[in-house]
């Protein structure tokens, strides 16, 4: 009858299909996260609904990718970070753009190209007292300086400082002087390449 009121379930499935549709480009959820009493429910509404939601965005506890190679492909190309064939869940939590969480992936697997990548032709980045201005000169910090102690990389935060500014904390521990080093990479984004990075504690 016309004014009738939804019955519960019915407002569940219309709350998790909200919730789905919310999910940011770049970013995940859990099925658990987004109804934690009926993680299955969420499957199912995934699997009968009609609306255009992006499912992809949708995983599981432990970072799986219930959709396989597909769903891997569509995360990837929007910068989700990854471990394997698992979605990095820390870092997809973390509340960073998807070109500094492509960065933060590069920079990780010590892939040269795709750092070098992420950054515009005149972009300008700042590390240790020295600026390096260009993709060239970006190229000669990450084969120089940057890479020249083996170390591993923590992001432990990050945060939206302005409407292109965007500020990861970091933490490098490795073979090199001190050990443990606290850093915030201070990022500023053109369409979606980072035209500035400014590394400091």
């Amino acid at each position: 009858m016309a004014g009738e009121r939804p019955s519960s379930h019915e407002s569940r499935i219309a709350g998790i299909v909200a919730r789905i549709r919310q999910i940011p480009r770049g970013s995940v959820r859990t099925y658990g996260e987004l109804d934690p009493e009926a993680p299955r429910l969420v499957g199912r509404v995934l699997a009968t609904t009609h609306e255009d939601l992006p499912w992809q965005r949708v995983i599981r506890a432990d970072g799986s990718i219930p959709k396989g190679q597909r769903q891997r492909e569509l995360l990837l190309g929007e910068g989700v970070p990854m471990r394997g064939d698992r979605v990095d869940l820390d870092r997809a939590r973390l509340n960073l753009p998807a070109g500094v969480a492509a960065y933060l992936r590069a920079a990780d697997a010590r892939n040269t190209d795709a750092v070098v990548a992420c950054f515009t032709d005149d972009a300008e980045l700042a590390d240790e007292g020295s600026t390096w201005r260009g993709r060239k000169e970006i190229r000669r910090w990450w084969e120089g300086p940057a890479t020249k102690y083996r170390y591993t990389v923590k992001v432990s935060g990050g945060q939206r400082v302005a409407s292109d500014r965007y500020v990861a904390r970091v933490r490098l521990t490795g073979k090199f002087p001190g050990r443990t080093v606290d850093l915030r990479y201070r990022f500023t984004l053109r369409d979606a390449l980072i035209s500035a990075l400014k590394i400091a504690p």
